[in-house]
C-alpha cells in the first residue's frame, strides 16, 4: 500500500507486469512547465526516469477529443502502464483499459472506475484548511474559488473549502467561477477580477497554467489567493495566503514504484492531508498564530477521523 493513504475498493488488475519490461507512458492535458500541475507531474516523471530507472515518455497538450487516440498509441508501442493526467482522462482510460487488458491504466484524480487504477487527494480537507484560514483573513467575509470545469475534485474542494470558511465565520459567502480554460490567463484574471468587484478579498483557483491570472488579479487589487495544489508562498509570499500541497508526481512516483513490484491495482488510492503526498505550505506573514494554531489543530482532527469535512452536494 502507499504510504499514508487509504486504499478504496475495486477490482484488481488482471495483468501483472515484469519490472524489467516496464514502460510508462503519461499524456498531458497542459504544457510540463506551467508551473502547477503539469509541471508537478512532469517532476514525478523525471523521478520515476532517474531513481527508479523506469522507461517513460509523455505527449503535452493533449485534447480530450484526441485522449483515446494518443493512449492507445502508447499501449500499441508497448507501453503498458498508461496514465492520464487529470480527471478528464477518465472515460478515455476507461476505453483504452478495456481495447488492452495487457496494460495497466491509471487516472491521476480520476473518479474511481472499474479496472482503472486513479490516484486521489481528500480534497475535502484540503479546502478545509484554506476555507478555514481565508474565513478567519477575509475583511468582507466573501471568498472566492475557480476551475476550469466543474470536475468532482473542485466539487470536492468546495466543499471542504465553504466548510472551513464558515467555520470561522458562519455568515461567510464562497463565490463560485468557471473559465472554461485550464491554462488561459487572461480568462482567469478576468473572472478573479469580477469576483474582487462582488467582494471577493481571497480566491482560490484549481487551474494548470491559468492560476498565474488569478495571482495577477490578487497582485492588482491588493487581496490575496490561497494555493491548493502548488505551495504559492515561495513564488508569491504578498499575495499568499495559505496553501496546501497536492504532490501528485510523488504521487504517481509512488504508484509506479507498486506497478514496478507488480502489486499496482485497479484500486482509488487516496492521500489525506498529512500525508506523503499531502501537506500545508506556507502562510502569509500576517496570519496570526492563533489561526495558525487552529488550522494544525483541524489537521490533526482530520487526520484522526474526529473532523470530517461534508461531501460536495
Amino acid at each position: 500500500m502507499l504510504a499514508g493513504l487509504v486504499l478504496g475498493a475495486a477490482s484488481v488488475m488482471a495483468t501483472a507486469v515484469q519490472a524489467d519490461d516496464l514502460k510508462v507512458a503519461v499524456i498531458l492535458p497542459g504544457l510540463v512547465n506551467d508551473k502547477a500541475f503539469n509541471q508537478n507531474v512532469f517532476e514525478g516523471i523525471e523521478r520515476i526516469k532517474g531513481e527508479l530507472g523506469v522507461e517513460t515518455a509523455y505527449t503535452e497538450k493533449v485534447p480530450q477529443p484526441s485522449q483515446v487516440e494518443v493512449m492507445s498509441d502508447y499501449a500499441r508501442r508497448g507501453y503498458n502502464v498508461i496514465v492520464g493526467a487529470g480527471a478528464e482522462y477518465t472515460d478515455a482510460a476507461k476505453r483504452v483499459a478495456a481495447q488492452f487488458p495487457d496494460a495497466k491504466v491509471l487516472v491521476l484524480n480520476g473518479a474511481p472506475t472499474e479496472g482503472v487504477a486513479t490516484i486521489n487527494f481528500e480534497n475535502e480537507q484540503f479546502g478545509y484548511v484554506l476555507g478555514l484560514t481565508a474565513g478567519h483573513m477575509s475583511k468582507s467575509g466573501i471568498v472566492g474559488a475557480l476551475s476550469a470545469q466543474q470536475v468532482p475534485a473542485f466539487d470536492q474542494i468546495v466543499a471542504g473549502y465553504r466548510a472551513g470558511v464558515e467555520a470561522a465565520n458562519p455568515d461567510g459567502k464562497v463565490l463560485i467561477a468557471y473559465t472554461n480554460d485550464w491554462a488561459d490567463i487572461a480568462k482567469a484574471k478576468e473572472a478573479s477580477l469580477n469576483m474582487v468587484s462582488q467582494g471577493a478579498d481571497v480566491m482560490l483557483p484549481y487551474l494548470d497554467g491559468g492560476f498565474l491570472g488569478v495571482v495577477q488579479a490578487a497582485k492588482q487589487r491588493s487581496v490575496h489567493v490561497v494555493g491548493v495544489v502548488s505551495d504559492l508562498s515561495i513564488p508569491y509570499p504578498d499575495e499568499n495566503l495559505v496553501s496546501t500541497i497536492l504532490d501528485f508526481g510523488g504521487a504517481l512516483y509512488m504508484a509506479i514504484d507498486l506497478a514496478k513490484k507488480g502489486e499496482l491495482e485497479a484500486h482509488d488510492y487516496r492521500f489525506g492531508i498529512g500525508t506523503d503526498a499531502g501537506k500545508l505550505g506556507g502562510f502569509n506573514a500576517g496570519v496570526s498564530d492563533e489561526v495558525k494554531a487552529q488550522v494544525e489543530a483541524a489537521i490533526a482532527a482530520m487526520k484522526d477521523g474526529s473532523l470530517k469535512p461534508g461531501a460536495a452536494q
